[in-house]
């Protein structure tokens, strides 16, 4: 169940963070807005690290790879969003780059939520049925 609710919270909080983004990228949307989608994307860092530790705990070690996968693009993906709009990327020529990257990883760690999602019912579905 907690996999589950994980899941949709990721979801939400993934898609509202992307199409804020998308906004800020491509209109004069107000910055005031900022603060919510950076809410939203730890929001979304956080679930994917729930869903990592419930992998992890649930697949007895057979699925630790991809919960540290998961747990390292989570803290790649808070680095580049809390520094993106630093000084040293904000004034470079080179901006979308980094703007690229940040969507990536968000699309990333969506990507990873739903491997994780996927990978636990499907070990429910084995264990269900070794179990019948």
């Amino acid at each position: 169940m907690l996999i589950r609710i994980t899941v949709m919270i990721l979801r939400v909080c993934a898609l509202l963070a992307l199409i804020l983004g998308l906004l800020f990228w491509f209109t004069n949307v107000a910055d005031t807005l900022v603060p919510v989608h950076m809410l939203l994307g730890i929001l979304v860092m956080l679930s994917l690290w729930v869903l990592a530790f419930g992998i992890a705990t649930a697949a007895k070690g057979k699925s630790i790879p991809l919960a540290v996968v998961a747990f390292v693009w989570g803290l790649v993906m808070l680095f580049v969003g809390l520094n993106q709009n630093g000084s040293l990327y904000l004034n470079s020529s080179t901006h979308w780059i980094i703007q690229i990257v940040h969507f990536i990883l968000g699309i990333g760690a969506i990507g990873l939520g739903e491997m994780i999602s996927g990978r636990y019912r499907r070990m429910n579905v084995q264990t269900a049925q070794v179990q019948a």
